[in-house]
């Protein structure tokens, strides 16, 4: 009875933990000229670790991608597609 009411009391002094959330952030993609720039778009993006879903359109010049915001961030991801030549610019 002693530990589990110790035990209680540690869990309640502990700080609240964030918990991870997914994210979707939508990227204008510079540069897309042909029909397999999506391609190195996406999987750009998708070497990002914590990067759950990318969707690329080329006609709309878009990326859309879902991702766990407790490893990476959008910026990550943008600056993982400019490494590859394609300028992303976070849509709001």
């Amino acid at each position: 009875m002693r530990t589990l009411l110790t035990g209680a009391i540690l869990l309640a002094l502990l700080p609240p933990v964030a918990a991870a959330q997914d994210r979707t952030v939508t990227f204008a993609v510079e540069k897309m000229t042909c029909a397999l720039c999506p391609i190195t778009v996406s999987r750009a993006m998708k070497r990002v670790e914590g990067v759950v879903e990318v969707s690329v359109d080329y006609d709309k010049k878009r990326a859309t991608v879902r991702y766990d915001d407790a490893i990476t961030t959008w910026e990550e991801i943008a600056a993982a597609s400019a490494g590859f030549g394609f300028p992303a610019n976070k849509l709001e």
